[in-house]
């Protein structure tokens, strides 16, 4: 059984997703500098359920399932080429990274490592939330892996690939160290703070929806066939 689906419809639906979860994340924000003091159980749920900065909610599951489904679609890919007698362990590489990145989003894996990083290298300033540091590293050598398979790629793809590696790393790298360097001076419970959190995890989402899209770009240009026969735009 075929169905058609376009991508850039995909793109706009969870583009729309993230907008939303945006929306929601402001509100709890709001709330929580403008409730204080207030024993309200909605308030408090409204807070757990949609600001950023909180584990297991809406925007954490969102974040994870669209890495996982990034992963599974890398693995799709890879065992098509496979298939098709054609290079494919870059591809199911890439799959293991995106799954292991959806279940640290779900269970916090780096937070584990902040304080030892931290211990280790008496971080501070732009280091001061010290677990990126290995994550950072290994994103280095991942990039020096794959800068050849990443040539092949069609240009179209390549650019689509930048663009999200741009944002999810800028988010999850960049404002991660500068929302460091705010916390080690003001705190991390400051109105600044928060909206550096809505930025950063703004800016992975988005990310990770761009390359969801990069990887139906791709197999709807390198595949004749699938499973699910995708409608080009």
């Amino acid at each position: 059984m075929k169905f058609e689906l376009r991508k850039s419809k995909v793109l706009r639906a969870l583009l729309i997703v993230v907008l939303f979860l945006l929306l929601g994340n402001l509100f709890a924000v709001y709330l929580r500098f403008n409730t204080e003091g207030m024993d309200s159980k909605v308030t408090r749920l409204m807070i757990k359920l949609l600001d950023f900065n909180l584990e297991a909610n809406l925007p954490t599951y969102f974040s994870s399932l669209t890495l996982m489904f990034n992963g599974f679609l890398l693995a799709l890919i890879g065992f098509t080429h496979k298939k098709l007698g054609q290079k494919f362990w870059h591809w199911l590489g890439l799959s293991a990274i995106f799954i292991f990145l959806a279940f640290d989003e779900m269970i916090q894996i780096h937070e584990q490592l902040r304080a030892p990083m931290e211990a280790l290298f008496n971080t501070s300033g732009l280091l001061y939330f010290a677990w990126f540091i290995p994550y950072l590293a290994v994103t280095l050598l991942i990039f020096i892996a794959y800068f050849k398979f990443m040539l092949r790629l069609p240009k179209h793809v390549l650019k689509l690939f930048i663009i999200a590696g741009v944002l999810y790393v800028g988010g999850a790298v960049g404002l991660e160290m500068l929302g460091g360097w705010h916390a080690e001076i003001h705190s991390e419970y400051t109105f600044t703070y928060a909206m550096m959190y809505s930025f950063e995890e703004l800016l992975e989402m988005s990310g990770a929806v761009v390359f969801f899209y990069a990887l139906l770009t791709y197999i709807t240009t390198s595949f004749e066939s699938c499973v699910v026969t995708w409608k080009k735009d």
